[in-house]
């Protein structure tokens, strides 16, 4: 979905997405079937050909948090414990059924190593996903709750057809209550 993931709109990632189509497995995922278990090993970094994904963490008081995600076109993976070779921080699982084509670390790694080109892009992907995290911290630190559901909407108007209400809420960090309460009165301004 164009907007959510905003890293994506700072890169070209044709050689990255021809990479996976070529070296990649494809794989297709059920609906609320699992890419990543939070603890499992990540081993694999996927590309989303079509279909949708939810990253959530299950947090120490055993609640569960929707924390990102990643839609067609897009790629999937625990980014950082999969650089790592370290156990996954995050859940990723299908919200739709999904074609998934994945790789190895030894294989990203070795695309990542062909050339300058493939150099520069690993660099700008980080700094890519580093401005986009950024962003959203200082949005959660910095907005209320109402500027950050009108920044999530103007950036993926579509969002709320593919994702619940609750879910929304999850990500934004409030309640489903105060969602509900922000679209109401964003449908319905009071008058001066």
């Amino acid at each position: 979905m164009e907007g959510f993931n905003t890293y994506i709109d700072l890169l070209d990632c044709s050689g990255l997405t021809g990479f996976f189509y070529k070296k990649g497995e494809k794989r297709i995922l059920k609906r609320k079937e699992f890419f990543l278990r939070q603890n499992d090993s990540s081993l694999y970094a996927g590309y989303v050909e079509k279909g949708a994904f939810r990253l959530t963490r299950i947090g120490d008081n055993g609640k569960e948090a929707v924390v990102g995600y990643s839609f067609e076109k897009e790629f999937i993976c625990d980014y950082s414990s999969f650089l790592k070779r370290t156990t996954s921080v995050v859940n990723i699982q299908a919200t739709t059924e999904s074609v998934v084509y994945v790789v190895s670390l030894s294989d990203y790694l070795e695309y990542l190593n062909t050339g300058p080109e493939e150099q520069r892009f690993r660099h700008k992907a980080a700094e890519a996903l580093f401005e986009m995290v950024y962003m959203r911290l200082l949005e959660s630190y910095c907005d209320t709750p109402e500027q950050r559901y009108v920044k999530l909407m103007q950036r993926c108007p579509n969002l709320k057809e593919k994702v619940p209400l609750k879910e929304i809420a999850s990500f934004l960090g409030v309640t489903p209550e105060t969602v509900s309460h922000i679209r109401k009165k964003l449908s319905y301004p009071e008058k001066s």
